[in-house]
């Protein structure tokens, strides 16, 4: 089995994406991290689903977490709404994003968990002859083909 076979067309967004929207595609199709591609497909950077719950979280809570405690509990459960102005860009101005991993279309199961193993994330972007992005892998898939081989 090819990584081009497990790569799987979820999990890819645009710069100009709402963070709300990818937050919402990542509960939906339960992926640990998005991969952003620029226009022409070829991949930019890893957005990990931690960041973005991290970015639900006031600034004023992150430099004192003991805060937290204070907020009523209908307005934390509103904090996820000041993730609709941002966009995926602004999110990539303002942080490092985690390592962005590829792997050929071509790279076989075990090349594709080394990989995985190698950089120590859970999600890969597949990327074709052009560079550009197939789609993504994630560690669960990996585990699922190679259990299917046994």
């Amino acid at each position: 089995m090819i990584a081009e076979q497990l790569a799987q067309p979820v999990g890819l967004t645009k710069t100009t994406d709402s963070v709300l929207d990818v937050a919402r595609r990542m509960v939906n199709e339960g992926l640990p991290a998005v991969a952003v591609v620029a226009d022409d497909g070829q991949p930019l950077a890893v957005l990990p689903v931690w960041q973005v719950v991290g970015l639900a979280v006031p600034t004023y809570i992150k430099d004192d977490p003991s805060l937290a405690r204070v907020v009523d509990e209908a307005s934390a459960d509103r904090l996820i709404e000041g993730l609709a102005t941002l966009t995926v860009q602004g999110v990539l101005d303002d942080a490092e994003p985690d390592l962005l991993g590829t792997v050929p279309y071509n790279a076989t199961l075990l090349q594709v968990a080394s990989r995985m193993s190698e950089l120590r994330v859970s999600f890969l972007v597949v990327a074709g002859p052009d560079g550009k992005a197939l789609g993504t892998i994630t560690a669960q898939a990996v585990l699922g083909a190679s259990m299917s081989q046994a």
